[in-house]
């Protein structure tokens, strides 16, 4: 697979259509268009996920995340 000539661009895009096939999606549907720069953070953020070993680790991790996505969602008035 890899023989170290792909640039880190390269090897991230490849990352993400991999995942993208084991999931049966596309990668657009990870973060719309795809661009180097964000291809890169998600294969870093992939790999430091893959690196917690501790379950209570990944869950501050997710409660994060959560956290973000919700602080930057709209208020609805339903």
């Amino acid at each position: 697979m890899a023989n170290g000539s792909e640039s880190s661009a390269d090897r991230s895009r490849l990352t993400l259509q991999n995942l993208a096939r084991t999931l049966g999606c596309s990668t657009e549907d990870f973060f719309g268009e795809t661009t180097p720069d964000r291809l890169a953070d998600a294969e870093e953020l992939l790999r430091l996920w893959l690196a917690l070993e501790n379950s209570s680790e990944r869950r501050r991790v997710l409660d994060f995340a959560r956290s973000v996505k919700s602080a930057d969602e709209p208020e609805r008035d339903d």
